[in-house]
């Protein structure tokens, strides 16, 4: 991820990413009072990036909106990857940064275009800084994502598309 190209060979996390890790960790743990990460369960409950990651096996947070082309592309990607791995060594996790006012609007989505993943949503300005603190690079929009291993480290960072090949192939090769 970090900028680097997609694609089976190329490195997900740059040192940059790796760097900072511990700051995204700390708002992982800590939620709402480290950085003000809320995020919103699409039954109206308040939820946090916290509740979201899992703590015994890889978490892959795909940050998405309802009107990305590119992400729409993703989607059956991602969710192939959700489906042979959820229940044993890895899961997925969307948040639609449409915002807490478009919750509506982003159920009635997932009920047009569904994909096998959940997803909580979220405020663009809290997530994408929670994402530049944590990364230390800037959010350049949607479709990003977080690769926590399963002891809830971040351990890589991308903007962009991701082949489910890459995504195995780091987490074959990273602790």
């Amino acid at each position: 991820m970090g900028g680097k190209a997609p694609g089976v060979d190329a490195p997900w996390a740059t040192p940059g990413a790796r760097a900072v890790c511990a700051a995204l960790l700390l708002i992982v743990m800590s939620g709402v009072s480290a950085a003000g990460v809320r995020l919103r369960a699409l039954d109206g409950r308040d939820t946090t990036l916290a509740a979201q990651v899992a703590d015994d096996r890889w978490t892959l947070v795909m940050l998405w909106t309802t009107y990305c082309g590119v992400c729409r592309s993703q989607y059956p990607i991602i969710s192939a990857f959700h489906d042979a791995h959820r229940g044993h060594d890895a899961s997925v996790v969307g948040i639609a940064l449409d915002g807490y006012d478009n919750i509506d609007a982003v159920r009635a989505y997932i009920a047009r275009k569904p994909f096998s993943f959940p997803s909580v949503v979220g405020e663009v300005e809290i997530v994408s800084g929670a994402f530049e603190a944590a990364t230390g690079e800037a959010f350049t929009g949607t479709p990003s994502y977080l690769l926590f291993n399963p002891a809830r480290q971040l351990v890589a960072a991308r903007s962009g598309t991701l082949t489910r090949e890459a995504l195995e192939k780091f987490m074959t090769k990273t602790p």
